[in-house]
């Protein structure tokens, strides 16, 4: 029973931080994701010994903490977000050129063997990095469709948007993480 006890506390030490930045980047104030981490932390901690044995903690405790940030999401996005409070950046302008080409120095360089790289604790490091120095809105749809696992009809629902202004967030979060990776991982200036 103590092996148990322990294990649960190692594990809580080291996926409190991911699972915290996780929260902060859908749920503000910090505070409040605080409260969902915990939420998912005291269901770890409230479950069956032999039920934690027999699945992996992580997969239970991120799919609760899911549901916490979603039911959080719900409740505060009711309203319509406006078209220009959505897209106040103008990203196309810093990736493509008048002609719609893509500007020197940010067109995607050849990636050489990505499926390797994307193995390693510090490509996913990068990645998070490049996902929480997005814009909060594209930061938020990108995280609720690839994190989050929701469908996009979800997506504009819970916050307020036009299925136009979901697909806008999502290529200008893929072309910025896109963009982010080239500098800070696949051009080698590995963080």
């Amino acid at each position: 029973m103590n092996q148990v006890i322990d294990d649960r506390a190692q594990w809580i030490c080291r996926w409190r931080g991911p699972m915290l930045r996780f929260a902060c980047l859908h749920v503000s104030p910090r505070e409040e994701a605080e409260d969902a981490v915990q939420d998912a932390l005291l269901a770890l901690l409230e479950m069956d010994i032999d039920k934690l044995q027999s699945t992996d903690p992580k997969r239970y405790v991120f799919g609760i903490l899911k549901n916490k940030v979603m039911d959080r999401l719900r409740k505060r996005y009711s309203g319509e977000v406006s078209y220009c409070e959505a897209f106040s950046d103008d990203l196309d302008a810093y990736l493509f050129n008048e002609r719609s080409h893509w500007l020197d120095g940010v067109a995607p360089a050849g990636w050489h063997r990505p499926d390797e790289q994307m193995q390693t604790d510090q490509f996913f490091a990068v990645v998070d990095l490049c996902v929480h120095h997005l814009p909060t809105k594209p930061a938020q749809v990108f995280s609720m469709k690839e994190f989050l696992e929701c469908e996009a009809d979800e997506i504009c629902t819970t916050l307020g948007l036009s299925k136009t202004d979901y697909w806008q967030c999502m290529s200008r979060a893929r072309k910025q993480i896109q963009l982010c990776l080239n500098q800070k991982w696949f051009g080698g200036a590995c963080l």
